[in-house]
Protein backbone atom coordinates (compact mmCIF):
# COMPACT_ATOMS: atom_id res chain seq x y z
CA UNK A 1 0.00 0.00 0.00
CA UNK A 2 1.24 3.40 -0.73
CA UNK A 3 1.52 5.82 2.60
CA UNK A 4 -1.71 7.76 2.70
CA UNK A 5 -0.48 11.22 3.32
CA UNK A 6 -2.93 12.97 6.06
CA UNK A 7 -3.95 9.52 7.26
CA UNK A 8 -2.49 7.90 10.93
CA UNK A 9 -2.38 4.17 10.49
CA UNK A 10 -5.22 2.35 11.09
CA UNK A 11 -7.12 5.45 12.84
CA UNK A 12 -10.90 4.24 13.50
CA UNK A 13 -13.46 6.21 15.30
CA UNK A 14 -15.64 4.35 17.64
CA UNK A 15 -19.15 6.14 18.74
CA UNK A 16 -21.14 4.77 21.86
CA UNK A 17 -22.94 6.27 24.93
CA UNK A 18 -22.23 2.98 26.81
CA UNK A 19 -19.25 3.38 28.48
CA UNK A 20 -18.39 -0.10 28.81
CA UNK A 21 -19.16 -1.12 25.70
CA UNK A 22 -17.05 1.89 24.04
CA UNK A 23 -13.92 0.61 26.51
CA UNK A 24 -14.45 -3.16 25.43
CA UNK A 25 -14.32 -2.18 21.53
CA UNK A 26 -11.49 0.17 22.24
CA UNK A 27 -9.92 -2.48 24.20
CA UNK A 28 -9.94 -4.89 21.76
CA UNK A 29 -9.07 -2.29 18.53
CA UNK A 30 -5.85 -1.39 20.51
CA UNK A 31 -4.66 -5.10 21.01
CA UNK A 32 -5.24 -5.35 17.02
CA UNK A 33 -2.92 -2.24 16.46
CA UNK A 34 -5.39 -0.34 15.67
CA UNK A 35 -5.04 3.31 16.98
CA UNK A 36 -8.93 4.16 18.17
CA UNK A 37 -10.69 7.53 18.46
CA UNK A 38 -13.65 7.08 21.09
CA UNK A 39 -16.50 9.25 21.67
CA UNK A 40 -19.59 9.08 23.57
CA UNK A 41 -21.22 11.87 22.27
CA UNK A 42 -22.07 11.82 18.15
CA UNK A 43 -22.17 15.45 17.96
CA UNK A 44 -18.02 15.48 19.19
CA UNK A 45 -17.57 13.02 16.88
CA UNK A 46 -18.40 15.19 13.67
CA UNK A 47 -16.67 17.81 14.99
CA UNK A 48 -13.48 16.08 14.90
CA UNK A 49 -13.93 14.73 11.15
CA UNK A 50 -12.80 18.11 9.56
CA UNK A 51 -9.44 17.45 11.39
CA UNK A 52 -8.61 14.22 11.62
CA UNK A 53 -8.32 11.11 9.22
CA UNK A 54 -9.92 8.09 10.13
CA UNK A 55 -10.00 4.76 7.80
CA UNK A 56 -13.71 3.84 9.45
CA UNK A 57 -16.39 4.28 11.90
CA UNK A 58 -17.62 2.10 14.19
CA UNK A 59 -20.80 3.40 15.79
CA UNK A 60 -23.85 2.31 17.54
CA UNK A 61 -27.36 2.97 15.73
CA UNK A 62 -29.67 4.71 18.69
CA UNK A 63 -27.56 7.54 20.89
CA UNK A 64 -28.89 10.59 23.00
CA UNK A 65 -29.66 13.81 20.51
CA UNK A 66 -28.87 11.96 16.39
CA UNK A 67 -29.50 8.13 15.91
CA UNK A 68 -27.09 6.21 13.77
CA UNK A 69 -29.12 7.16 10.71
CA UNK A 70 -28.85 11.08 10.70
CA UNK A 71 -25.01 10.27 12.17
CA UNK A 72 -24.46 8.31 8.99
CA UNK A 73 -25.71 11.00 6.57
CA UNK A 74 -23.54 13.89 8.51
CA UNK A 75 -20.79 11.77 8.22
CA UNK A 76 -21.42 11.06 4.34
CA UNK A 77 -21.64 14.53 4.24
CA UNK A 78 -18.18 15.10 5.18
CA UNK A 79 -16.62 11.85 3.52
CA UNK A 80 -18.62 9.93 1.24
CA UNK A 81 -16.24 7.19 0.72
CA UNK A 82 -15.57 6.60 4.52
CA UNK A 83 -17.00 3.17 5.80
CA UNK A 84 -19.31 2.84 8.61
CA UNK A 85 -20.13 0.20 10.51
CA UNK A 86 -22.92 0.47 12.54
CA UNK A 87 -24.14 -1.82 15.89
CA UNK A 88 -27.51 -2.40 16.48
CA UNK A 89 -29.70 -3.82 18.99
CA UNK A 90 -32.08 -6.56 18.63
CA UNK A 91 -35.12 -3.79 17.66
CA UNK A 92 -33.00 -1.62 15.46
CA UNK A 93 -32.48 -3.96 12.56
CA UNK A 94 -34.89 -1.97 10.50
CA UNK A 95 -33.55 1.11 10.85
CA UNK A 96 -29.93 -0.57 10.06
CA UNK A 97 -31.17 -1.69 6.87
CA UNK A 98 -32.35 1.28 6.06
CA UNK A 99 -28.54 2.79 6.75
CA UNK A 100 -27.26 -0.17 4.51
CA UNK A 101 -29.22 1.46 1.48
CA UNK A 102 -28.15 5.05 2.37
CA UNK A 103 -24.19 3.77 2.50
CA UNK A 104 -23.23 2.50 5.86
CA UNK A 105 -20.62 -0.51 5.12
CA UNK A 106 -22.18 -2.79 8.18
CA UNK A 107 -23.98 -3.67 10.57
CA UNK A 108 -23.55 -6.19 13.16
CA UNK A 109 -25.99 -6.85 16.40
CA UNK A 110 -25.68 -6.84 20.12
CA UNK A 111 -24.07 -8.57 21.80
CA UNK A 112 -20.84 -7.93 19.30
CA UNK A 113 -19.36 -11.16 18.32
CA UNK A 114 -15.21 -9.92 18.69
CA UNK A 115 -14.24 -11.97 15.57
CA UNK A 116 -17.14 -11.16 13.77
CA UNK A 117 -16.09 -7.00 14.52
CA UNK A 118 -12.39 -7.79 13.30
CA UNK A 119 -13.61 -9.48 9.85
CA UNK A 120 -15.66 -6.61 8.91
CA UNK A 121 -13.24 -3.77 10.52
CA UNK A 122 -10.64 -5.33 8.69
CA UNK A 123 -12.40 -5.61 5.25
CA UNK A 124 -13.78 -1.71 5.41
CA UNK A 125 -10.14 -0.95 6.39
CA UNK A 126 -8.85 -2.57 3.25
CA UNK A 127 -11.76 -0.77 1.37
CA UNK A 128 -10.58 2.59 2.26
CA UNK A 129 -6.88 2.11 1.56
CA UNK A 130 -7.44 1.28 -2.12
CA UNK A 131 -9.75 4.21 -2.06
CA UNK A 132 -6.64 6.68 -0.23
CA UNK A 133 -3.81 4.81 -2.48
CA UNK A 134 -6.25 5.71 -5.58
CA UNK A 135 -6.58 9.17 -4.81
CA UNK A 136 -3.15 9.39 -4.09
CA UNK A 137 -1.96 8.19 -7.45
CA UNK A 138 -4.25 10.54 -9.22
CA UNK A 139 -3.40 13.47 -7.64
CA UNK A 140 0.27 12.39 -8.33
CA UNK A 141 -0.99 12.29 -12.13
CA UNK A 142 -2.39 15.48 -11.74
CA UNK A 143 0.44 17.02 -10.36
CA UNK A 144 2.77 15.53 -12.99
CA UNK A 145 0.59 16.74 -15.41
CA UNK A 146 0.78 19.89 -14.61
CA UNK A 147 4.25 19.67 -14.34
CA UNK A 148 4.88 18.57 -18.22
CA UNK A 149 6.93 21.30 -19.71
CA UNK A 150 7.20 19.52 -23.35
CA UNK A 151 5.18 16.48 -24.26
CA UNK A 152 6.80 14.19 -27.78
CA UNK A 153 8.12 17.41 -29.10
CA UNK A 154 5.55 19.45 -27.96
CA UNK A 155 6.26 22.49 -25.39
CA UNK A 156 4.35 24.23 -22.90
CA UNK A 157 3.01 24.57 -18.84
CA UNK A 158 -0.28 26.38 -20.17
CA UNK A 159 -3.84 24.83 -19.44
CA UNK A 160 -4.85 24.30 -22.77
CA UNK A 161 -1.34 22.67 -23.52
CA UNK A 162 -2.19 19.89 -20.63
CA UNK A 163 -6.18 19.32 -21.69
CA UNK A 164 -3.80 19.07 -24.97
CA UNK A 165 -1.44 16.36 -24.10
CA UNK A 166 -4.06 14.46 -22.01
CA UNK A 167 -6.72 14.33 -25.45
CA UNK A 168 -3.54 13.15 -27.25
CA UNK A 169 -3.26 10.25 -24.70
CA UNK A 170 -7.06 9.29 -25.20
CA UNK A 171 -6.67 9.32 -28.99
CA UNK A 172 -3.73 7.50 -29.15
CA UNK A 173 -5.52 4.62 -28.13
CA UNK A 174 -8.23 4.46 -30.52
CA UNK A 175 -8.12 3.48 -34.55
CA UNK A 176 -10.49 6.12 -35.80
CA UNK A 177 -9.93 9.04 -37.80
CA UNK A 178 -8.66 12.38 -36.06
CA UNK A 179 -8.79 15.78 -37.77
CA UNK A 180 -6.30 18.26 -36.01
CA UNK A 181 -7.49 21.49 -35.92
CA UNK A 182 -5.13 25.08 -35.46
CA UNK A 183 -3.36 27.86 -37.30
CA UNK A 184 -0.10 27.48 -39.10
CA UNK A 185 2.95 26.53 -37.15
CA UNK A 186 1.35 25.25 -33.97
CA UNK A 187 2.57 22.45 -34.55
CA UNK A 188 -0.24 20.01 -36.02
CA UNK A 189 2.07 17.22 -37.65
CA UNK A 190 4.16 16.87 -33.41
CA UNK A 191 0.38 16.44 -32.13
CA UNK A 192 -0.48 13.55 -35.03
CA UNK A 193 3.30 12.30 -34.42
CA UNK A 194 2.98 11.86 -30.93
CA UNK A 195 -0.70 10.30 -31.05
CA UNK A 196 1.02 7.37 -33.69
CA UNK A 197 3.65 7.59 -31.06
CA UNK A 198 1.41 6.25 -28.31
CA UNK A 199 -0.77 4.08 -30.34
CA UNK A 200 -0.10 0.72 -31.11
CA UNK A 201 0.84 1.27 -34.55
CA UNK A 202 4.26 2.90 -32.84
CA UNK A 203 6.30 0.48 -34.89
CA UNK A 204 4.63 0.56 -38.05
CA UNK A 205 4.91 3.27 -40.62
CA UNK A 206 4.52 7.41 -40.09
CA UNK A 207 3.51 8.61 -43.37
CA UNK A 208 3.25 12.79 -43.99
CA UNK A 209 1.48 13.99 -46.89
CA UNK A 210 1.20 17.44 -47.59
CA UNK A 211 -1.51 18.55 -49.37
CA UNK A 212 -0.55 21.78 -50.20
CA UNK A 213 3.25 20.65 -51.48
CA UNK A 214 2.22 18.33 -53.73
CA UNK A 215 1.20 19.49 -57.65
CA UNK A 216 -2.50 18.50 -58.34
CA UNK A 217 -1.90 16.81 -61.48
CA UNK A 218 0.37 14.06 -59.24
CA UNK A 219 -1.60 13.85 -56.10
CA UNK A 220 -3.38 10.84 -57.18
CA UNK A 221 -0.84 8.82 -57.88
CA UNK A 222 1.06 9.70 -54.91
CA UNK A 223 -1.33 8.62 -52.80
CA UNK A 224 -2.62 5.77 -54.06
CA UNK A 225 -0.31 4.58 -56.52
CA UNK A 226 -0.14 3.51 -60.15
CA UNK A 227 0.36 0.59 -62.23
CA UNK A 228 2.92 0.00 -65.17
CA UNK A 229 1.75 1.93 -68.32
CA UNK A 230 -1.35 3.44 -66.96
CA UNK A 231 0.20 6.86 -68.51
CA UNK A 232 3.07 7.97 -70.10
CA UNK A 233 6.06 7.85 -68.20
CA UNK A 234 4.78 5.23 -66.11
CA UNK A 235 7.37 2.57 -66.65
CA UNK A 236 6.88 0.62 -63.57
CA UNK A 237 4.01 -0.32 -61.03
CA UNK A 238 4.43 2.30 -57.82
CA UNK A 239 2.24 2.04 -54.47
CA UNK A 240 1.19 4.81 -53.05
CA UNK A 241 1.37 6.55 -49.42
CA UNK A 242 -1.47 4.42 -48.24
CA UNK A 243 -0.17 1.10 -49.12
CA UNK A 244 3.28 2.46 -47.92
CA UNK A 245 1.78 2.97 -44.37
CA UNK A 246 0.76 -0.69 -43.89
CA UNK A 247 -0.85 -0.74 -40.93
CA UNK A 248 0.74 2.90 -39.63
CA UNK A 249 -0.85 6.00 -39.66
CA UNK A 250 -0.82 8.29 -42.45
CA UNK A 251 -1.18 12.42 -41.88
CA UNK A 252 -2.83 14.01 -44.41
CA UNK A 253 -1.45 17.72 -43.63
CA UNK A 254 -3.66 21.00 -45.53
CA UNK A 255 -6.39 18.60 -46.37
CA UNK A 256 -8.43 21.35 -46.85
CA UNK A 257 -5.90 21.81 -50.48
CA UNK A 258 -7.14 18.25 -51.47
CA UNK A 259 -8.72 18.70 -54.82
CA UNK A 260 -12.72 18.09 -55.08
CA UNK A 261 -12.44 15.56 -57.45
CA UNK A 262 -10.05 13.23 -55.31
CA UNK A 263 -12.22 14.01 -52.08
CA UNK A 264 -14.43 11.17 -53.11
CA UNK A 265 -11.99 8.84 -53.50
CA UNK A 266 -10.39 9.33 -50.11
CA UNK A 267 -14.02 9.13 -48.85
CA UNK A 268 -13.84 5.64 -50.52
CA UNK A 269 -11.08 4.86 -48.95
CA UNK A 270 -12.55 5.90 -45.42
CA UNK A 271 -16.02 3.93 -45.90
CA UNK A 272 -14.10 0.48 -47.34
CA UNK A 273 -10.55 0.82 -46.46
CA UNK A 274 -9.52 0.22 -49.72
CA UNK A 275 -7.99 2.32 -52.28
CA UNK A 276 -7.09 1.06 -56.35
CA UNK A 277 -4.08 1.87 -58.14
CA UNK A 278 -4.14 4.01 -61.34
CA UNK A 279 -4.44 2.26 -64.32
CA UNK A 280 -5.92 -0.96 -62.44
CA UNK A 281 -9.69 -2.31 -61.31
CA UNK A 282 -8.09 -4.02 -58.58
CA UNK A 283 -9.09 -3.05 -55.41
CA UNK A 284 -6.47 -3.40 -52.32
CA UNK A 285 -6.69 -3.71 -48.86
CA UNK A 286 -5.77 -0.84 -46.57
CA UNK A 287 -5.10 -0.33 -42.97
CA UNK A 288 -3.49 2.75 -41.60
CA UNK A 289 -4.98 5.15 -39.51
CA UNK A 290 -5.88 8.68 -40.83
CA UNK A 291 -4.77 11.62 -39.22
CA UNK A 292 -5.66 15.08 -41.10
CA UNK A 293 -5.16 18.19 -40.45
CA UNK A 294 -6.07 22.23 -41.47
CA UNK A 295 -5.13 25.47 -41.29
CA UNK A 296 -8.62 26.38 -42.93
CA UNK A 297 -12.48 26.41 -41.54
CA UNK A 298 -13.56 23.34 -43.20
CA UNK A 299 -17.24 24.29 -42.33
CA UNK A 300 -16.83 27.70 -44.38
CA UNK A 301 -14.73 25.26 -47.39
CA UNK A 302 -18.27 23.57 -47.55
CA UNK A 303 -20.69 26.26 -47.76
CA UNK A 304 -18.72 27.45 -50.54
CA UNK A 305 -18.59 24.06 -52.43
CA UNK A 306 -15.08 23.35 -52.03
CA UNK A 307 -15.34 20.54 -49.75
CA UNK A 308 -17.43 17.82 -49.18
CA UNK A 309 -19.75 17.54 -46.30
CA UNK A 310 -19.69 13.75 -46.41
CA UNK A 311 -16.19 13.57 -46.22
CA UNK A 312 -15.69 16.29 -43.61
CA UNK A 313 -18.01 14.45 -41.32
CA UNK A 314 -16.31 10.78 -42.12
CA UNK A 315 -12.23 13.20 -41.08
CA UNK A 316 -14.26 14.60 -37.86
CA UNK A 317 -14.55 11.71 -36.00
CA UNK A 318 -12.17 12.65 -33.15
CA UNK A 319 -11.39 16.36 -32.99
CA UNK A 320 -8.73 17.90 -31.48
CA UNK A 321 -7.62 21.85 -31.55
CA UNK A 322 -3.89 23.11 -31.49
CA UNK A 323 -4.36 26.26 -29.23
CA UNK A 324 -2.30 29.23 -30.80
CA UNK A 325 0.80 31.08 -29.34
CA UNK A 326 -1.84 34.12 -28.37
CA UNK A 327 -4.14 31.67 -26.05
CA UNK A 328 -1.14 30.46 -24.15
CA UNK A 329 1.12 33.78 -23.56
CA UNK A 330 2.90 32.55 -20.78
CA UNK A 331 4.13 29.64 -22.27
CA UNK A 332 6.42 32.28 -24.93
CA UNK A 333 9.37 32.42 -22.48
CA UNK A 334 9.46 29.00 -22.20
CA UNK A 335 9.41 27.91 -25.83
CA UNK A 336 12.26 30.73 -26.64
CA UNK A 337 14.45 29.57 -24.24
CA UNK A 338 14.03 25.52 -25.36
CA UNK A 339 15.15 27.25 -28.55
CA UNK A 340 17.82 29.41 -28.11
CA UNK A 341 19.09 26.53 -25.59
CA UNK A 342 18.93 23.96 -28.42
CA UNK A 343 20.54 26.16 -31.07
CA UNK A 344 23.34 27.47 -28.69
CA UNK A 345 24.16 23.76 -27.83
CA UNK A 346 24.16 22.56 -31.37
CA UNK A 347 26.55 24.98 -32.30
CA UNK A 348 28.49 25.29 -29.02
CA UNK A 349 27.48 29.08 -27.82
CA UNK A 350 26.65 30.78 -24.74
CA UNK A 351 23.23 31.49 -24.43
CA UNK A 352 22.79 35.06 -23.60
CA UNK A 353 20.10 36.02 -25.17
CA UNK A 354 16.83 34.63 -22.43
CA UNK A 355 16.89 37.62 -20.07
CA UNK A 356 14.22 39.61 -18.71
CA UNK A 357 14.36 42.61 -21.51
CA UNK A 358 14.54 39.86 -24.04
CA UNK A 359 11.41 38.13 -22.39
CA UNK A 360 9.48 40.46 -21.71
CA UNK A 361 9.70 42.19 -25.59
CA UNK A 362 9.17 38.74 -27.02
CA UNK A 363 5.96 37.85 -24.70
CA UNK A 364 4.28 41.18 -25.84
CA UNK A 365 5.38 40.28 -29.66
CA UNK A 366 2.26 38.98 -32.01
CA UNK A 367 3.06 35.65 -33.31
CA UNK A 368 1.19 35.01 -36.54
CA UNK A 369 3.75 32.00 -37.21
CA UNK A 370 3.39 30.83 -33.65
CA UNK A 371 5.68 28.76 -32.45
CA UNK A 372 7.38 27.93 -35.91
CA UNK A 373 7.82 32.04 -36.45
CA UNK A 374 8.76 32.02 -32.70
CA UNK A 375 11.27 29.16 -33.54
CA UNK A 376 13.01 31.07 -36.64
CA UNK A 377 12.58 34.21 -34.38
CA UNK A 378 14.85 32.53 -31.57
CA UNK A 379 17.35 31.16 -34.36
CA UNK A 380 17.82 34.68 -35.96
CA UNK A 381 18.96 36.09 -32.53
CA UNK A 382 21.54 33.20 -31.96
CA UNK A 383 22.91 33.82 -35.35
CA UNK A 384 22.81 37.57 -35.32
CA UNK A 385 22.93 38.19 -31.55
CA UNK A 386 25.33 41.38 -31.85
CA UNK A 387 22.64 43.04 -34.24
CA UNK A 388 19.57 41.87 -33.74
CA UNK A 389 20.03 42.09 -29.67
CA UNK A 390 21.77 45.75 -29.37
CA UNK A 391 18.12 46.33 -31.50
CA UNK A 392 15.51 44.53 -29.39
CA UNK A 393 17.09 45.89 -26.26
CA UNK A 394 17.31 49.76 -27.04
CA UNK A 395 13.62 48.32 -28.62
CA UNK A 396 12.86 47.59 -25.00
CA UNK A 397 14.60 50.02 -22.72
CA UNK A 398 14.75 53.39 -24.78
CA UNK A 399 15.51 55.82 -21.59
CA UNK A 400 19.11 53.77 -21.63
CA UNK A 401 20.04 55.06 -25.44
CA UNK A 402 20.96 58.72 -25.97
CA UNK A 403 18.72 61.15 -27.43
CA UNK A 404 18.76 60.67 -31.62
CA UNK A 405 19.78 56.96 -31.24
CA UNK A 406 16.72 55.40 -30.95
CA UNK A 407 15.29 53.29 -33.60
CA UNK A 408 11.68 53.44 -33.84
CA UNK A 409 9.71 50.72 -34.15
CA UNK A 410 9.66 50.40 -37.67
CA UNK A 411 13.55 50.65 -37.52
CA UNK A 412 13.56 47.45 -35.23
CA UNK A 413 11.36 45.61 -37.88
CA UNK A 414 13.53 46.54 -40.90
CA UNK A 415 16.68 45.49 -39.02
CA UNK A 416 14.89 42.06 -38.37
CA UNK A 417 13.50 41.83 -42.42
CA UNK A 418 16.87 43.12 -43.29
CA UNK A 419 18.37 40.72 -41.30
CA UNK A 420 15.82 37.76 -42.34
CA UNK A 421 16.58 38.47 -46.14
CA UNK A 422 20.59 38.46 -46.10
CA UNK A 423 19.55 34.73 -44.05
CA UNK A 424 17.95 33.52 -46.89
CA UNK A 425 20.23 34.91 -49.56
CA UNK A 426 23.55 33.22 -48.03
CA UNK A 427 21.41 29.99 -47.85
CA UNK A 428 20.40 30.32 -51.48
CA UNK A 429 23.85 31.02 -52.37
CA UNK A 430 25.10 28.26 -50.52
CA UNK A 431 22.77 25.76 -51.97
CA UNK A 432 22.66 26.65 -55.71
CA UNK A 433 19.26 28.10 -55.28
CA UNK A 434 17.75 24.52 -54.50
CA UNK A 435 14.33 25.24 -52.49
CA UNK A 436 14.36 21.46 -51.55
CA UNK A 437 17.70 21.74 -50.08
CA UNK A 438 16.68 25.42 -48.60
CA UNK A 439 13.43 25.48 -47.13
CA UNK A 440 15.14 22.34 -44.90
CA UNK A 441 17.68 24.10 -44.03
CA UNK A 442 15.82 27.39 -42.80
CA UNK A 443 13.66 24.28 -41.07
CA UNK A 444 10.61 26.07 -42.83
CA UNK A 445 8.04 25.41 -45.06
CA UNK A 446 8.20 25.45 -49.00
CA UNK A 447 5.37 27.79 -48.92
CA UNK A 448 6.54 29.91 -46.11
CA UNK A 449 10.17 30.30 -48.63
CA UNK A 450 8.57 31.31 -51.45
CA UNK A 451 5.94 33.87 -49.79
CA UNK A 452 9.49 35.12 -48.39
CA UNK A 453 11.26 35.20 -51.13
CA UNK A 454 8.45 36.80 -53.24
CA UNK A 455 8.51 39.64 -50.07
CA UNK A 456 11.88 40.69 -50.17
CA UNK A 457 12.06 40.16 -54.27
CA UNK A 458 14.85 37.55 -54.14
CA UNK A 459 15.58 36.59 -57.63
CA UNK A 460 16.24 32.75 -57.80
CA UNK A 461 17.59 32.64 -61.32
CA UNK A 462 20.46 34.79 -60.12
CA UNK A 463 21.36 31.74 -57.66
CA UNK A 464 20.66 28.87 -59.78
CA UNK A 465 22.20 30.43 -63.16
CA UNK A 466 25.62 31.10 -60.52
CA UNK A 467 25.31 34.81 -61.73
CA UNK A 468 26.73 37.07 -59.14
CA UNK A 469 23.51 37.16 -55.95
CA UNK A 470 22.04 40.17 -54.46
CA UNK A 471 22.92 40.95 -50.70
Amino acid sequence: MLQNLGHSPNKIMVVDDDPYLLTAIEQTLTLQGYHVDSFDKPFSALESLPSDSYLAVIADVKMPGMNGLEFLERIKEVNKDLPVILITGHGDVDMAVVAMKKGAYDFLEKPVDEDVLLVSLSRAVEKMQLILDNRLLTKRLELAREKRSSFHGLIGIHPLMQRLYDTIEIVAREDDPVLISGETGTGKELVAHAIHDLSKRKNDPFIVVNMGAIPKEILEAELFGYEKGAFTGAGQTKIGKFEFAGNGTIFLDEICSLPINLQSKLLRVLEDHTITRLGSNETIPVGARIISATNSDLVKKIETGHFRQDLYFRLYVLPIIVPSLKDRKSDIPLIFKHFCDQYCREHGLEDDLSDSATIKAITQKDWPGNVRELKNYAKRLCVYRGTLHEYLHMADNPATVTTGSVPSTSSLKQAVDDAEKKHIIEALRSHNGQINAVYKALMISRKCLYDKINKYEIDLNAFRNDKNPQS
